[in-house]
């Protein structure tokens, strides 16, 4: 578990990325938050990983300056790994690297917000129904299961777990549907929301719950409209929660 004061760290960092939503907030580093486990792979790759998965939980802050020295200084190893990881990251789009001013991670921006429910809206309404037809008893209670630890971490407050959960949520609906393309666009788009879910406070987590609650059981139950219409709805109430909480942090 981790301890108040890394909690209390993590906070103000994620508060002040919100507060100045499409600005740079990188004063302070919050490498030390990150793990720091023995890889079991090549080491480019396990710097990528960690840092990828530390970005997107929001432990590393958008707008967060990453310098080589002192990620490798983290890490314990050399520079080469930990350069090769980040030219992966920029490619991948999670950092800039800015010429004569160094790597930092990208901030948040209501442009993209607006665009990533711009497809899931036309996307994820349409994945909940082919889903309905083509899930399997495995997808059905992985899906139950997901509802049950959502509903718990929103009991917990654990922000974090509450976002992982909701992304895990629809990357196994969208696994429902047996499409890779499918598949491999809702969970990039998954993996892009995280950022957001973790940097607003949002009050209503657990009516979002509720409704993945019920679009579970519409799949469970085959009704691909009725699968379909609760999706959509949750992603509008989903996207106006969003944009309402960024708007009261920014102006706060």
């Amino acid at each position: 578990m981790a301890n108040d004061n890394g909690n209390d760290t993590r906070k103000a960092a994620l508060s002040s990325t919100v507060r100045g939503l499409d600005v740079d907030m990188s004063d302070a580093s919050n490498l030390h938050l990150v793990a720091r486990k023995a890889p079991a792979r090549d080491m480019p790759t396990h710097v990528y990983d960690t840092l990828y998965e530390a970005i997107l939980s929001g432990v590393i802050a958008p707008g967060e300056r990453l310098m080589v020295d002192e990620v490798a200084a983290h890490f314990g190893v050399s520079k080469i790994p930990v350069r090769e990881a980040l030219k992966a990251l920029a490619a991948s789009g999670w950092v800039q690297i800015r010429p004569h001013r160094g790597t930092f991670v990208r901030p948040l921006s209501s442009q993209e917000l607006r665009q990533v429910f711009e497809m899931r809206r036309v996307l994820e309404p349409y994945c909940a129904r082919l889903a309905a037809g083509r899930r399997t008893e495995e997808h059905v209670r992985e899906l139950k299961a997901l509802v049950k630890e959502g509903m718990e971490a929103v009991r917990d407050g654990d922000v974090v777990r509450t976002t992982a959960v909701n992304s895990r949520f629809h990357n196994v609906m969208a696994g429902a549907v047996a499409n890779d393309l499918i598949f491999d666009t809702v969970t990039g788009l998954e993996a892009r929301m995280r950022r957001y879910f973790i940097a607003v406070d949002w009050k209503q987590r657990r009516e979002s719950m509720s409704q993945h609650k019920a679009i579970m059981e519409a799949i469970r139950d085959g009704d691909g409209d009725e699968a379909e219409r609760l999706t959509l709805a949750h992603l509008e109430h989903t996207e106006a929660l969003a944009f309402s909480s960024v708007r009261q942090i920014a102006d706060g």
